[in-house]
């Protein structure tokens, strides 16, 4: 089966094929009670979530989606990046499209962070609480070319790329290799959407494209920071930790900065490879579960 009849057949593709913003999005909806939206790393697909959110869906109403090129979504135009507001808008739209009007908590991992932070303070009334998971937390900005020359050079990149048929030859085990392997091993559903989706220059690009943003996007946040300097919801930070070392050190360092930034909850994950959501999924479930009982979202003994 190709990645293109894969990802359109309704009967193979878990959740619905949305229009947002002009593009086709990829929406998943799991699960009852309270709203939990999970953003993947940078990266990172819907069904490498698959094992958290099967920790959640007996309490929560589970909310994932791909952003452009990912997964099962539409990519971006190549005259188009990731920005800031782009990402909120389609946060927003994303949960009008799962019919939640009640506030949500946003469990992020990683770089898709910097979007969760950037929703609660821009959407504080649909905001109930934030989880940053191993968060990007940029204490130096930076910016050395402009966006736009970057996100070229990317384009440039994948041609290359595409020319050598290395996602073909490579794709999945690169994907493997990065990611832990969860408890119980890769699911047969998650072997085949890492086949499909894994083995063009789709995800590759957007993977690329979106790290080129990235500086610009920051900067947007810093100063959506200086505007909005409080967020209003219940927050934890996440930091998943080296068994022992500098490094070790440094990051928990860097996470309890955030934390504080934030004014939230910092707890920590030993030891944890920074794609936690897959090494320790019960254990992401329980801190996700903590803090939904912190922000009112269940009762005490749910």
């Amino acid at each position: 089966m190709s990645r293109r009849t894969a990802l359109t057949d309704p009967v193979a593709l878990p959740g619905r094929l949305v229009e947002i913003d002009g593009l086709t999005t990829h929406v998943l909806v799991e699960g009852s009670g309270p709203p939990v939206l999970l953003l993947a790393a940078l990266g990172s697909n819907w069904f490498d979530l698959d094992q958290l959110a099967d920790e959640l869906v007996d309490r929560f109403t589970v909310i994932r989606y791909d952003r452009p090129g990912y997964g099962a979504s539409e990519s971006l135009p190549r005259d188009r990046f990731p920005t800031l507001r782009g990402e909120i808008d389609r946060m927003a739209a994303v949960l009008d499209a799962a019919e939640v009007t009640d506030p949500v908590l946003i469990a992020a991992h990683s770089l898709s962070s910097l979007y969760a932070e950037a929703f609660a303070r821009d959407r504080p009334e649909r905001t109930a609480a934030v989880m940053m998971i191993d968060g990007t937390f940029v204490m130096v900005p930076w910016r050395i070319l402009p966006t736009a020359l970057r996100v070229r050079n990317c384009h440039r990149a994948v041609r290359v790329v595409d020319a050598l048929r290395l996602p073909q030859l490579m794709g999945p085990a690169v994907h493997d290799s990065v990611l832990p392997t969860p408890p119980g091993g890769f699911t047969a559903v998650q072997q085949f959407w890492t086949r499909a989706v894994c083995t063009t220059t789709t995800m590759l690009r957007a993977t690329l494209v979106e790290n080129a943003a990235f500086p610009s996007v920051n900067a947007d946040l810093i100063e959506l920071r200086r505007r909005r300097p409080a967020v209003d919801a219940a927050v934890t930070v996440v930091a998943a930790l080296a068994e022992a070392g500098g490094w070790r050190r440094f990051w928990r360092w860097r996470q309890e900065r955030y934390a504080d930034m934030l004014g939230g909850v910092f707890e920590e994950i030993s030891p944890a490879n920074h794609f936690v959501v897959t090494q320790h999924p019960a254990a992401m479930g329980l801190m996700i579960t903590r803090l939904a009982r912190r922000a009112g979202l269940l009762d005490a003994d749910a």
